[in-house]
């Protein structure tokens, strides 16, 4: 697993609150990677980053204690229903910006639940960065074709210099 490293300036957030918390739940054994607009930016296909979308596996109440044992503001709102079939989401108010961290990331496909498993594919701003696979097909099922579209198009062996 590899550095990214994009020959081009990308706008993102802060990455201390971020680090941490991706840091704290793989201490606590969660199987944890940053995912969303952070994909596509680490393969140079969008140039800034709004928030942060943190990824992990295991019991939802546990991530709530890293939350809290960290010191962190969180809300856990309630859930928009269909298509988002999350174990749990946490909204981390980091100053002037938000980070998601969704327990057991899942979304209805039909009538069935799709699990998105937690992998990563590279390092990015030293943050572990998700598999653009598994974020292609939640885009998919998420309501963002142009995302999903982006990251099916890319070529999958191209890794920014």
């Amino acid at each position: 697993m590899g550095d990214v490293h994009p020959s081009h300036s990308i706008a993102h957030p802060p990455t201390d609150t971020v680090a941490a918390i991706v840091g704290t739940l793989t201490e606590r054994g969660f199987p944890v990677a940053v995912g969303g607009s952070a994909v596509l930016a680490s393969l140079g296909l969008i140039d800034q980053v709004r928030d942060w979308d943190v990824t992990c596996e295991g019991d939802p109440d546990e991530a709530a204690q890293v939350l809290d044992a960290l010191g962190a503001s969180w809300t856990a709102p309630q859930s928009a229903g269909r298509p988002f079939a999350t174990g749990a989401r946490y909204v981390v108010d980091a100053g002037d910006h938000e980070i998601d961290v969704l327990v057991n990331f899942a979304a209805w496909d039909g009538d069935r639940i799709e699990r998105f498993p937690v992998r990563t594919s590279t390092t990015w701003l030293g943050l572990p960065i998700a598999d653009p696979d598994v974020w292609t097909n939640a885009y998919r099922l998420i309501g963002r074709p142009e995302r999903a579209a982006a990251l099916a198009s890319r070529d999958p062996g191209y890794r920014r210099p």
